[in-house]
């Protein structure tokens, strides 16, 4: 193993390390625009081996290494966010669902075609004696 190797080695490592540092990352392009930063990444070392530099593939390995981490980030937040269950609260769709109050009891409708919330209420049978 010659040096060339540990020097791609140690120039993707802080390719690396400048894509994951907290000011870049918590930016607010690069968390609306999920492969900006690897784009970019791969760009520049487009850039570097078009100069004919020694690190040029290790910048781009990492870029597309950066692309694939961040799409598969990014699935799986547009899944969870998908799947996110519905805010627990009134159904206010169904009828007399925003009503606020007593949640057990039953819906009765009277004669007059009113609807009227009755409590449950557990009835004693009374044995005749």
């Amino acid at each position: 193993m010659g040096t060339g190797f540990l020097y791609t080695a140690g120039a993707g490592a802080v390719v690396a390390l400048l894509a994951n540092l907290d000011d870049i990352r918590n930016s607010k392009e690069v968390k609306d625009h999920w492969w900006l930063m690897p784009v970019a990444l791969v760009a520049i070392g487009y850039m570097l081996r078009k100069r004919r530099n020694a690190h040029a593939n290790a910048v781009i390995a990492v870029g597309g290494a950066m692309f694939a981490l961040s799409y598969m980030a990014q699935q799986k937040a547009a899944q969870a966010a998908q799947q996110a269950p519905a805010p627990a609260g009134n159904d206010t769709a169904a009828p007399f669902g925003a009503l606020q109050g007593q949640t057990t009891g039953f819906w009765y409708q009277a004669p007059d075609g009113r609807f009227l919330r009755l409590p449950n209420i557990v009835r004693r049978v009374v044995a005749n004696a």
